[in-house]
């Protein structure tokens, strides 16, 4: 960051502009610009740190605003400007990821609070990219620790205080517990796709059997797909085998079979699809639900493409999805009509003495 750090005001009202600029000038260094098009320009120019942006501008509208400047730098933090009246016009823009918003006529010490917070989450974030492998380290411990203890004290309470217990307070423990999971595996998944980032989570190959890897993830789903009385599927033949790294490949389907049994209709149905494929396997995921968005499927697609934009709708779920097709050499595919399917393509992973591990179809091309 600069000296003072930066704030562009994006507004097409003079007066908005220099009210903005005496509320912030006395701490930042601070840009204008009267329209979308001159505010991407001077990001794509210069460094800044903190965007507020009027969505309801002549010219290119506020969220493609928004959307090219996270494209630009996902690391801006956009501030909504909104009158009274237009507060679901600030809701359309923390959709989009903007920060925050804030409300016209100005409080002079809430838009300062408010670009502070900004500023602070912005070199937090920057920190947290930043940060060495032994920091990641003692972060993934110090915040799966506690998730842990309060894990194994609710356990403790159920089975202690069975008798004594109502069902209001049953209810209660077993919220816990769920959402404790929950985070925890959020928690897991995040240091798990730093891990993956880094180069630190090496392939494995090794015969794996897809039939026994789709019967096992069933039987992870089932108690969901029963309480939601869904019919669930697996027609793979008994002699198809990869050699891959299992455990990626059971972290990848994991994904969509938990996002199947979430997004599917109750009473629906989801089949799991295998078959061989040269010398890898072809798996199909399908549900008859009311199927992926358009929007976030063109972009998980075009993370796997090379999208050079960050994406906005993916949630930890499809970003680890995509990191496991490209770690395993798989390709990916989906659609959208009728519910939702995938179909995945994984190579069979060849590794030898003095080589480091590869895919089959890219020794092929290379050959």
């Amino acid at each position: 960051m600069p000296a003072r750090p930066r704030v562009l005001i994006v507004d097409d009202e003079l007066g908005v502009r220099e009210s903005l600029r005496a509320i912030l000038d006395r701490d930042h260094e601070v840009l204008t610009a009267s329209s979308g098009d001159e505010a991407v320009a001077l990001v794509s120019k210069q460094g800044v740190d903190v965007v507020t942006l009027d969505l309801r501008m002549p010219g290119m509208g506020g969220i493609s605003v928004l959307e090219r400047l996270k494209g630009i730098d996902p690391d801006i933090e956009v501030l909504i400007i909104t009158g009274y009246g237009s507060f679901e016009t600030a809701l359309q823009g923390i959709r989009h990821r903007a920060f925050d918003y804030i409300s016209k006529p100005f409080d002079i010490e809430q838009v300062r609070t408010l670009v502070a917070s900004a500023l602070g989450k912005r070199a937090a974030v920057r920190r947290l990219k930043d940060a060495p492998e032994n920091i990641l380290s003692t972060l993934s411990h110090e915040l799966r620790t506690p998730l842990n203890v309060i894990m194994g004290y609710s356990t403790m309470l159920q089975d202690d205080g069975d008798e004594g217990l109502s069902p209001e307070q049953r209810g209660v423990l077993d919220r816990i517990q769920t959402n404790s999971t929950t985070l925890l595996r959020y928690v897991d998944t995040l240091f798990y796709m730093a891990e993956l980032d880094r180069g630190e989570v090496p392939l494995t190959p090794a015969p794996v059997s897809l039939a026994g890897l789709l019967e096992r993830i069933r039987d992870e789903i089932a108690p969901t797909a029963v309480d939601r009385q869904l019919a669930v599927r697996v027609d793979v033949p008994a002699n198809a085998v990869v050699v891959t790294d299992e455990d990626k490949l059971t972290r990848l389907l994991r994904v969509f079979a938990e996002n199947a049994v979430r997004y599917t209709t109750p009473g629906g149905k989801i089949a799991f699809v295998g078959a061989a494929d040269g010398d890898g396997v072809r798996i199909s995921i399908q549900d008859d639900g009311p199927g992926i968005e358009r929007e976030l499927l063109a972009e998980t697609l075009g993370v796997l493409d090379g999208d050079q934009k960050a994406p906005r709708l993916l949630g930890f779920g499809l970003r680890l999805a995509t990191r496991l097709v490209r770690a395993l050499g798989a390709r990916l595919t989906g659609t959208t009509a009728g519910g939702t399917r995938w179909d995945l393509v994984v190579p069979r992973l060849v590794a030898t003495a003095t080589a480091p591990v590869t895919t089959s179809a890219a020794r092929a091309s290379a050959a």
